[in-house]
């Protein structure tokens, strides 16, 4: 009867004492779960735009307006018109297609194809494009 109690008393404290030191940070889930409801929906038709400009030169200025808001190119490749790139630690892809000689769509897509990022993103690369609209490109030589 006396080694019940004891091993009841044992198991208690076990349980409540030490068993909770295993346990995982609550901390670590809550900063992920903020993270991913503090960003707020972002439709599609705000990431896509139509430019009546060349091919070439939506893809620079694309390319500039990346790199001017300091996000972090991961890859890129003019022939197929695509550039990827992490902003607010997320990846973006951002892909510029012809329409016909003059006109080009710009399109900013998250990677992981979760549209629930900051609606800010797109409109800083479009409101760069849509200021140097009309900016002469210059060749950098070394």
């Amino acid at each position: 009867m006396f080694r019940k109690k004891v091993l009841v008393l044992i198991s208690f404290i076990f349980l409540t004492f030490i068993l909770p030191v295993f346990a995982q940070d609550k901390n670590d889930t809550m900063e992920v779960t903020y993270a991913q409801t503090a960003a707020s929906y972002t439709n599609y038709r705000d990431c896509i735009r139509l430019y009546k400009l060349p091919y070439g030169k939506l893809y620079a200025l694309a390319l500039s307006s990346i790199n001017s808001n300091k996000y972090e190119i991961l890859e890129m490749q003019f022939r197929n018109g695509y550039v990827i790139f992490e902003a607010e630690g997320r990846e973006f892809l951002l892909s510029v297609m012809k329409k016909d000689k003059s006109f080009t769509f710009l399109k900013l897509t998250p990677c992981d194809n979760n549209y629930y990022f900051s609606p800010t993103i797109p409109q800083k690369i479009f409101r760069y494009i849509d200021l140097n609209f009309n900016a002469d490109l210059k060749e950098l030589k070394y």
